[in-house]
């Protein structure tokens, strides 16, 4: 299976970064898949406001091991039980707070969620954008900074096609 991967970073923008990879892919990615490949808050806030339904998180298999918990989790929409997104974290248990990692341990909501309501100040930086030319899923690879300090690395799949984001995108 072919895969597309342009690097976010240096002197290309990550706008820029999208415009190259739509060129690699030979088209166009639509507007609502711009705005969660380019998110760099809460991705289920996004998909609530898209598809005015909450999305809940399933966390599929979830290890610790040296200093270090893994996780692969689905982004499920509340209403057709649709699989929206899939995620790989790997989570560096001494970057972050122990409340924070206690929750993260107990499975409980999202990353993103939990992050945010932990109130700290952090940084994303998307690192990479991509393709899976096969099975035609766009994905994105971040890191998320405590301090100056990787606390989490994350590849997300977009699971949802630009046509079922469309059709399922709430337009008032």
């Amino acid at each position: 299976m072919l895969t597309i991967r342009i690097r976010v970073g240096g002197n290309r923008r990550l706008i820029e970064s999208i415009h190259v990879l739509e060129d690699t892919m030979g088209k166009k990615i639509s507007l609502l898949s711009k705005i969660l490949l380019s998110d760099t808050g809460v991705l289920e806030d996004k998909l609530y406001i898209i598809l005015n339904s909450i999305p809940s998180i399933q966390v599929i298999e979830q290890t610790e091991s040296n200093q270090l918990i893994s996780r692969r989790a689905y982004v499920i929409d509340a209403k057709s039980k649709r699989r929206l997104v899939y995620a790989i974290s790997q989570i560096h248990v001494d970057c972050l707070p122990s409340r924070v990692i206690d929750q993260i341990r107990n499975k409980r909501p999202g990353l993103g969620r939990i992050l945010m309501d932990s109130h700290m100040e952090l940084r994303k930086e998307i690192l990479t954008l991509g393709y899976y030319c096969g099975k035609q899923r766009l994905f994105r690879c971040y890191n998320i900074y405590n301090k100056k300090h990787a606390a989490i690395e994350v590849k997300e799949v977009i699971l949802i096609t630009d046509e079922e984001l469309k059709n399922a995108a709430i337009w008032e």
